[in-house]
């Protein structure tokens, strides 16, 4: 079993095509038909059946596509390991992300991006609205970035961004001190009636609030505006009021006595990394491929250099 193959099968597998798949390869389709009847004589069972005018996914090539897209990324992340050891990962990276994300899940993935390539200089940016994220990276003003709510459109043509999931990250209530435990759980009102702390609307912080404001149909309003992030824990922490916030940043809160509480309904945020498809660097690519493997978002990486991953709409926002 040869990794061109596996990267053949992945890239059958995500187009529902041999036809598809040899042009997003850029290879002859009867290439990619020999080493796939090789890769099944070797494994002695069809990976595909025929379906209309695609292929389908057998039992035993579903049982593939995980351990596949594992030793895939295992072949990308080595070859990047041997670029730096090699003296071949400078560059410059920069990553625009809300800070909400930044503490998770972002900061393991680039620590050991930094480990991997110490000569590379890594510049994370905090956008000034939610909406600024997409535009910095079309514009190339960032060259990777970290948006939430945002769904791949796997089957459209492709745009001049591509996205792979990053991962669902919940949300938790940030309750003030007191003397009392904090609650299991508790609704969005229940939050509202401490007092409510966010950013100014159109971040991503006060989006995020105000969707679950909308949703529990609560007429609650901030009551205390910053445009500073980073104080919005030490607001909570002084008994000015709650918040919600990522299980991550609330555990930093927690840590210096702020209550934490489960919402009730259970709220979460699904994030994706975005780049422009013309111009991911290797670095870019490896920091990919890097996220993808320490969070198992099992992202597909079907290319012979690079990772190939849904296309988003040029208009997406």
């Amino acid at each position: 079993m040869e990794r061109r193959q596996l990267q053949y099968f992945l890239a059958i597998a995500d187009a529902g095509s041999f036809t598809r798949a040899a042009s997003r390869l850029n290879v002859a389709q009867p290439s990619l038909s020999a080493a796939m009847r090789s890769l099944e004589d070797e494994l002695g069972t069809e990976l595909f059946e025929r379906h209309g005018r695609g292929v389908r996914l057998t039992e035993t090539g579903r049982a593939l596509v995980a351990p596949a897209r594992r030793t895939v990324r295992a072949f990308h992340l080595a070859a990047g390991a041997v670029r730096a050891a090699a003296g071949e990962g400078y560059g410059r990276l920069v990553i625009v992300s809300s800070t909400l994300w930044v503490v998770e899940p972002l900061v393991a993935v680039l620590g050991e991006f930094r480990r991997l390539h110490a000569a590379a200089q890594l510049v994370v940016t905090d956008p000034h609205n939610r909406s600024d994220v997409l535009e910095q990276v079309r514009a190339g003003d960032a060259d990777i970035g970290v948006v939430e709510g945002l769904t791949p459109l796997t089957g459209a043509p492709p745009g001049i961004l591509s996205s792979q999931p990053l991962g669902e990250q919940e949300l938790v209530a940030v309750l003030p001190p007191g003397p009392e435990a904090a609650p299991a759980s508790v609704s969005v009102a229940d939050v509202s009636t401490h007092g409510l702390i966010s950013t100014p609307a159109g971040t991503a912080m006060r989006t995020l609030l105000d969707e679950q404001l909308a949703a529990s149909g609560s007429s609650a309003e901030v009551e205390v505006e910053t445009a500073h992030v980073a104080s919005v824990v030490p607001l909570v922490l002084a008994r000015a009021g709650a918040t919600i916030l990522p299980r991550g940043m609330a555990a930093l809160a927690a840590a210096q006595g702020a209550r934490i509480a489960q919402l009730e309904p259970a709220a979460r945020a699904d994030l994706s990394l975005v780049w422009r498809t013309d111009r991911l660097s290797q670095l870019g690519e490896h920091l990919v491929l890097l996220a993808a493997d320490h969070l198992g978002t099992g992202a597909s990486a079907t290319g012979d250099e690079a990772p190939v991953l849904a296309p988003l709409r040029a208009d997406a926002s």
